[in-house]
């Protein structure tokens, strides 16, 4: 058994596929050898029935020939079969795997801002319901990574070749476990410290997040539903599965009115909506606003991203991960923010999850807003984490606990 093929069976086990169910793989092109490995794993496993889909937001190729051709009348249009899968995936309870893995970097980073926003934001709006769904585990979802050759490339500060690729490889193995016998299983065993984590901080009865190190001094509001949540969920359907391999985060909704100083990003940023990177960032806060921002390379990136929303300019999550991460071990910045988030703490501009909201699952958007939950149809994640950047609580009793010191979780 090859490598793909081994990971092709940590995927499908840990999305926990079921007899009988429908499994969709989102990818770019560049992958689909890869999609199709997952797929012969999925069909031996019981699958009804798998589908491949890179449709143009998921091929940079027919996006960038869209944003750079089409008539600026036609850049909002979204057919209605994107939103008809959308609904089948709900109705059926198909499982859904994405990978993520650019096969360039780079590629869409010189596109019109205006033009790129029109689309992104039309396909958001549009698939909002969706995505909501998914937020809310409606069905069993899975993210995970699929290198390529000029992904391999940046991220060894090297050449695009076959061999950028396995040097890659050779790193990516021991971060997903899978030098390891039964990888799975190490994944289940970290799901369940992560949720050991996630249930001291919930007992911890926090009000408040401190973030102090070089260029960040954070004050970070949570209401008191707010609910720690970390390794693996339950889909509606009862199916515990794996929402992302690798995972060494636990994760909450602040209260997105409530976020105070300013904050300095410790990696670059790949925007996915946007597919344009930004280095060396700082943002400013006031009354939970981001009011002000900079960056040495893409500040009007940000620009465009809350252009498409104005609620990102709101957290929705702030995440906790510290030094003992393999990716953070690797020394390696992946432009990737599934695998760059597990290697720092990290805050989400963009849509809170509802289920960091007690009972969230069941609210409306009225109501999780009126708990501190913000809504948007965007999320990114921007990394804030350091050896240097220190993690202290306020309980609502009012003592102060620390959580991360010189790296590392203290509980």
């Amino acid at each position: 058994m090859n490598i793909l093929e081994k990971y092709a069976q940590v995927i499908v086990e840990m999305v926990n596929l079921q007899e009988g169910q429908n499994l969709l793989v989102r990818t770019e092109p560049v992958h689909w050898k890869f999609a199709s490995i997952i797929a012969a794993e999925a069909y031996k496993r019981g699958a009804r029935y798998v589908r491949v889909d890179s449709n143009e937001v998921e091929n940079p190729y027919l996006y960038k020939a869209r944003v750079e051709n089409s008539k600026e009348a036609y850049l909002s249009y979204v057919p209605k079969f994107r939103t008809d899968m959308d609904r089948t995936m709900l109705d059926e309870r198909w499982a859904l795997i994405a990978l993520k893995g650019e096969e360039d970097p780079d590629f869409l980073s010189g596109l019109d801002p205006k033009r790129n926003a029109a689309i992104a934001k039309a396909v958001a709006e549009a698939r909002r319901p969706f995505a909501k769904a998914v937020q809310n585990n409606a069905i069993q979802w899975l993210v995970v990574f699929a290198p390529s050759e000029k992904a391999a490339a940046k991220i060894l500060n090297t050449t695009a070749s076959p061999k950028a690729l396995s040097d890659l490889w050779n790193i990516l193995i021991p971060i997903l476990h899978l030098d390891r016998e039964n990888p799975a299983d190490i994944w289940k065993e970290n799901s369940r410290e992560l949720k050991r984590r996630a249930q001291v901080l919930n007992d911890m009865k926090l009000e408040r997040l401190l973030f102090k190190g070089p260029g960040t001094d954070l004050r970070i509001g949570l209401n008191k539903k707010a609910l720690w949540k970390g390794g693996s969920s339950v889909a509606d359907n009862g199916v515990e599965f794996s929402p992302n391999i690798p995972t060494e985060e636990v994760f909450t909704a602040p209260d997105f009115r409530m976020v105070e100083g300013r904050v300095a990003i410790t990696r670059p940023v790949l925007v996915p909506v946007l597919g344009k990177i930004m280095e060396d960032t700082w943002l400013e806060f006031r009354d939970g606003k981001i009011t002000d921002f900079g960056a040495a390379k893409g500040k009007e990136v940000l620009a465009e991203y809350f252009a498409m929303d104005p609620a990102a300019r709101y957290l929705g999550e702030v995440a906790l991960v510290d030094s003992n991460s393999p990716i953070f071990k690797s020394g390696k910045i992946f432009y990737s923010i599934l695998f760059d988030e597990n290697a720092s703490c990290h805050i989400a501009l963009g849509a809170a999850y509802p289920e960091c909201i007690e009972g969230g699952g069941s609210m409306s958007e009225e109501e999780l807003k009126t708990e501190g939950a913000n809504i948007s149809n965007l999320h990114t994640d921007f990394m804030i984490g350091s050896p240097d950047v220190e993690v202290i609580g306020e309980t609502f009793a009012g003592e102060q606990v620390e959580i991360i010191k010189d790296g590392f979780f203290i509980i």
